[in-house]
């Protein structure tokens, strides 16, 4: 066998591959036993894999597990994982695509530094995705999500340069901080009707974001959250409430050379505390 593993009364868990060849083979059962999880480091620093055909059915790719294979190309789950772990392909720089299986959440870095992935369709049973989650995804064009999302957490498409477009769904009640800090290339974005809050560096040093709509249910926008927007010329904000704070717009100079804008910005700016 080209793997090491462990066998519980759940199943058979792949705990080293040992193989040197392009492709691993998981097979769906091992001495009868079903095979259901790759553990943890499993194929980390693997340098010869470029396929991964995966036969089993299984329920979990462990943390770790294929961190830093620079040579993976492809890998096909089975639509019968729940559960993928922190940092799973964080660092897999050839992987060129993935169609992600029905899990609940996008965890930690798992897709981190994927700078060859193209385009990516988060599954609608997802409800989380975490921080870092697709992080300097360089070359990332594509995302599409689905009604369902509740959360989008920090840094989760940090400096996805190629990303031009990015739709968020209703569905999302709140995002951390700059989720899409340095998506330079970013041309159009719809956030969500759901949000109370404009998170921190929300879409910082967005330098192609032409238009910013705020949704009528935001309450405040925090500190940084447009800086560095250079090519916004319009801003859309109904809310004669909402509280603006600090360095907001900095560097966004198609709107500071507005007077009629930064005139009527003004009576809802706030302190870094949020007071006015």
């Amino acid at each position: 066998m080209d793997f090491k593993y462990l066998c519980d009364e759940q199943g058979v868990s792949i705990t080293k591959w040992l193989g040197d060849s392009e492709e691993a083979y998981i097979p769906k059962e091992v001495d009868g036993r079903p095979v259901i999880r790759i553990a943890e480091y499993a194929f980390s620093d693997n340098v010869s894999v470029k396929n991964v055909i995966v036969d089993a059915n299984l329920i979990e790719i462990a943390d770790f597990s294929f961190q830093f294979c620079e040579t993976l190309e492809s890998i096909n789950l089975p639509q019968t994982i729940r559960h993928i772990g922190q940092s799973a392909f964080e660092g897999c720089i050839s992987l060129k695509e993935i169609i992600i299986p029905p899990v609940k959440c996008i965890s930690k870095s798992t897709f981190e530094e994927c700078s060859s992935l193209t385009r990516v369709e988060i599954p609608n049973s997802v409800e989380i995705i975490d921080e870092r989650a697709f992080e300097f995804c360089l070359n990332l064009r594509e995302v599409t999500m689905h009604e369902g999302i509740l959360e989008i957490r920090n840094g989760a498409f940090f400096c996805c340069r190629r990303l031009k477009q990015f739709f968020m769904p209703d569905s999302v009640v709140k995002t951390g901080k700059e989720i899409m800090l340095g998506c330079r290339k970013l041309e159009t974005v719809h956030l969500s009707n759901s949000l109370k809050r404009i998170e921190v560096g929300l879409l910082a040093r967005c330098r192609n974001l032409k238009e910013i709509e705020i949704p009528d249910n935001v309450e405040i926008i925090c500190n940084g959250a447009f800086a560095e927007c250079s090519a916004c010329t319009n801003f859309i904000l109904d809310n004669k409430n909402i509280r603006i704070g600090v360095r907001v717009f900095e560097g966004c100079n198609g709107l500071l050379n507005n007077k009629f804008f930064v005139e009527s910005m003004k009576k809802h700016l706030v302190n870094e505390k949020g007071e006015k």
